[in-house]
């Protein structure tokens, strides 16, 4: 039978109501700022909201309509109880670091374009391994066309593309293009499901800048994409400091991104959030912790609450470590674990350290055997009548324990015992005449792979040299 993961319970009922009321009596309270654009302004003005400005207020009767059609949405799709959760795990590289924590000294520096060549060869040779997000954002180009570069870069070093953001309206045709070569010329699929995020991030609290707008919207001019949204808010600094207080903040935020592409796209987008919390001590956000594992798994039981089986809340192994260590596995392995327990199959976050400032090959190497760890967790026992092995002790018993050299050992030890590469299962004696800890196994085994891992980039030379010019055109433009 497969692993069951029954949820941890962190919010009763009653709680759970309470933080809703709240949420939908803010959003009657706080108009959304927003320095927009008019074909954003339009369909909110259509849909019965009120313009002043930068503000947009939302009347009672539109208010009562959203939580109408998320009502609504919710019965139609009660929550997934436990069992029917899937056993299995994804998991990808993601991050966005402009630094690198260097595979050799461990020192941090500045991410270069050849850390990133070297990642994506890295990523494709491990078996399993996605990819969210590029871990790097080269510093060593023009600032002005990091994202460009770091996307060319992915394609010109992978076997297919791979997703990064698109934080500038003036380069998302160049994002366009790069996809369509990278994708055989297919622009219908590039059209369907683009590789690149164009989405547009509410920054708490209740703001839309102007150029996230204009992002998401050309996006949808251009290529007919509907709104993404997604909002990350942080208690203490962008919503109250209080847990409770925060997960009313991000509610009331999920609410309106859901009256957004509602009145835009007539669709609901679900609760987009995951709340972080400050660190009091130097006022910088952290992604690890217990009252982050705690704002995540109520993050998990309010958007179950919110919309039901639908709902799109996630974590990854995130750390506030700067290097690869004690720490970075302590928060990655905890803060896995409960989103594990709360539902959650899809994670990043792999390869990121520092709240993912900082991306390591090192910690890539622990992160993929940790999450091997997990899945046989999840895995659970297998019982048939070969597995009972009823036979097997009957035949052997009498010899004494000499099951490892029977057949059935030879046939099922690689399923049913777990063989980390990395982890250090010898006893004691062994290993003082070769005292190697994980941390430097996993340096090694990064090492090997960046020696070694091909560059399976498919394209002709002919593509390669378009993807090039795309991106010196870009550089051009941006040095005017």
């Amino acid at each position: 039978m497969k692993l069951v993961c029954h949820r941890p319970t962190l919010l009763s009922p009653d709680e759970r109501q309470h933080i809703y009321a709240a949420a939908v009596r803010v959003v009657r309270r706080v108009p959304l700022r927003c320095q927009a654009t008019d074909e954003f302004l339009a369909p909110l003005a259509d849909y019965g909201c009120r313009i002043d400005g930068e503000r947009v207020w939302f009347p009672d009767d539109v208010v009562d309509r959203v939580v109408a059609l998320i009502a609504e949405h919710k019965a139609a799709n009660p929550p997934q109880p436990a069992e029917s959760i899937p056993a299995q795990l994804d998991y990808s590289a993601s991050g966005q670091g402009l630094y690198c924590c260097d595979l050799e000294t461990d020192l941090l520096r500045p991410a270069t374009v050849r850390d990133l060549a070297g990642l994506s060869r890295v990523v494709d040779a491990i078996p399993g391994l996605g990819r969210a997000h590029p871990t790097f954002i080269p510093t060593d180009v023009p600032r002005g066309t990091a994202e460009l570069h770091a996307f060319a870069t992915i394609i010109l070093h992978s076997s297919r593309p791979y997703r990064v953001s698109v934080y500038s309206a003036r380069h998302l045709e160049r994002f366009y293009e790069l996809d369509v070569i990278a994708r055989g010329g297919d622009e219908a699929a590039v059209l369907r499901s683009p590789t690149f995020a164009c989405k547009l991030w509410f920054n708490s609290p209740f703001m839309i800048t102007r150029e996230n707008i204009e992002v998401a919207m050309q996006g949808r001019a251009l290529y007919g994409w509907p709104l993404e949204i997604s909002i990350m808010p942080v208690a203490g600094a962008s919503t109250p400091v209080t847990l409770a207080g925060c997960l009313v903040h991000q509610t009331a935020e999920s609410i309106v991104c859901n009256l957004l592409t509602l009145a835009i796209d007539g669709r609901l987008t679900g609760y987009r959030a995951g709340a972080l919390t400050t660190d009091m001590r130097d006022g910088g956000f952290t992604q690890s912790g217990p009252d982050v594992d705690l704002v995540q798994l109520g993050s998990t039981e309010m958007a179950d609450f919110c919309f039901g089986g639908s709902h799109s809340v996630s974590r990854g192994p995130t750390t506030t470590a700067k290097v690869p260590g004690a720490q970075s596995m302590m928060e990655k392995s905890i803060a896995t674990l409960f989103a594990i327990l709360g539902g959650t199959r899809s994670f990043g976050s792999l390869a990121v350290l520092a709240t993912a400032d900082v991306g390591s090959l090192t910690q890539l190497m622990l992160d993929v055997e940790m999450m091997e760890y997990f899945q046989r967790l999840l895995d659970g026992v297998a019982v048939d009548e070969d597995r009972l092995a009823e036979e097997v002790i009957a035949e052997v018993s009498p010899t004494g324990a000499r099951f490892m050299e029977h057949e059935h050992t030879a046939r099922y030890h690689r399923e049913e015992l777990y063989s980390p590469a990395l982890a250090d299962r010898r006893v004691a004696g062994a290993w003082i005449g070769d005292p190697v800890e994980m941390v430097e196994r996993a340096r090694a085994m990064a090492r090997r792979l960046v020696d070694t891992a091909e560059n399976r980039c498919r394209l002709s030379d002919t593509d390669r040299a378009q993807v090039r010019r795309i991106v010196a055109e870009a550089d051009a433009r941006a040095d005017r």
